[in-house]
């Protein structure tokens, strides 16, 4: 496809028209005005190749106006801006899945999926309650056993945990420093040996204290896992020490043995252990494909969701890319349950509706 920047016609779309869009639409103000900063409309006469089936490309489009079709060889599909299929994104398999043709001029909203990813894995676990994460694996004279019992921590062979700690750096910090601000890049994974912190985020009109985390427990983790920027600031309460590792360590040592890959021919062989499949992409992306039998628990309600979820059962977890399904898995690790992430997520076996 036309590269938004070369193409003869650019300009913004207004966030107004963003929030048609699904599932920009679940993203707060904030966000979907940051969206509209880095977004493109294109327009493209009829006849246009939008692009073709098995290309690759770092773009995520929607219809704005006009029609087009989508073919493979087996499937013909012919979208009019405004229905309620042309609110999703077109065709959003890498590889593409199809070709597109513009039937009528038309006008494209055109997106950078790093960004997209970003701003959906920007804030998953807002839904925190600050007693709740105080208190949780809080042992207040032993950090280095809080770590250890932590379920995330189960979960990583025993070399790795002597490795992490040979590698962790010590970093002495004040009272009020800031480790880091909501939309730094993320580059460590800390764990408070001495002191406290605050986690707050902003919504760009007020600023809320999300958590209190003290000795023993850890921050940092989301943006590492999600390959994205920090989705909150981290200001210390009081005088302390913060173990960090780098985002490099953290990947191998850590983020590798807990959030485990699993392909579709590994996931039918657990067929007898029944597990549960969880889509946590939006219920609009769920409808268009899904993986049949799966449930959909959008990666930002699933936090919500965990009292209803069995241990006796594995779940295998899905998104489009592998970062909110990432994200998912290592949660649900952390709160003591087996997952898997299935690796290229929604492509590896779809069912479409009717």
């Amino acid at each position: 496809m036309v590269a938004p920047s070369t193409s003869p016609y650019v300009n913004s779309p207004t966030p107004s028209q963003l929030r048609e869009f699904v599932p920009i639409y679940t993203l707060d103000t904030e966000r979907i005005q940051e969206l509209a900063k880095h977004a493109r409309c294109i327009k493209y006469p009829a006849g246009s190749k939008l692009f073709s089936l098995g290309d690759e490309d770092n773009y995520i489009l929607y219809l704005n106006n006009g029609v087009i079709e989508l073919s493979n060889p087996s499937e013909r599909i012919t979208l009019t801006a405004g229905s309620e299929q042309s609110r999703l994104p077109l065709d959003p398999h890498q590889p593409r899945q199809y070709n597109a043709v513009v039937v009528r001029d038309a006008e494209f909203i055109v997106i950078e999926r790093n960004l997209m990813d970003i701003l959906l894995t920007w804030n998953p676990f807002s839904s925190y309650v600050v007693e709740e994460i105080a208190e949780e694996s809080y042992i207040p004279d032993d950090w280095m056993s809080s770590v250890l019992q932590s379920p995330v921590f189960q979960h990583i062979p025993p070399i790795n945990i002597q490795i992490m700690f040979q590698k962790l750096e010590s970093c002495p910090v004040t009272e009020h420093e800031v480790i880091f601000l909501q939309g730094d890049p993320g580059d460590y994974f800390y764990l408070i040996q001495q002191g406290s912190c605050a986690v707050i985020q902003s919504t760009g009109i007020e600023d809320t204290v999300i958590a209190e985390l003290k000795s023993g427990q850890s921050f940092g983790e989301d943006a590492l896992l999600s390959n994205t920027s920090r989705n909150a600031t981290v200001i210390m309460k009081t005088e302390g020490v913060l173990l960090r590792l780098s985002k490099a360590d953290f990947d191998n040592l850590i983020k590798q043995p807990v959030v485990e890959l699993i392909s579709l021919e590994q996931a039918e062989t657990m067929t007898a252990r029944d597990p549960q499949w969880i889509d946590v992409r939006q219920p609009e992306e769920h409808y268009l494909s899904a993986i049949e039998g799966s449930v959909n628990i959008p990666l930002s309600r699933l936090r919500e969701n965990l009292p209803y979820l069995s241990r006796s059962k594995p779940y295998i977890v899905y998104c489009d890319n592998g970062h909110r399904s990432s994200c998912a898995v290592y949660m649900l690790t952390a709160y003591g349950y087996e997952a898997y992430v299935l690796e290229n997520g929604v492509q590896s076996q779809t069912t479409y509706p009717d």
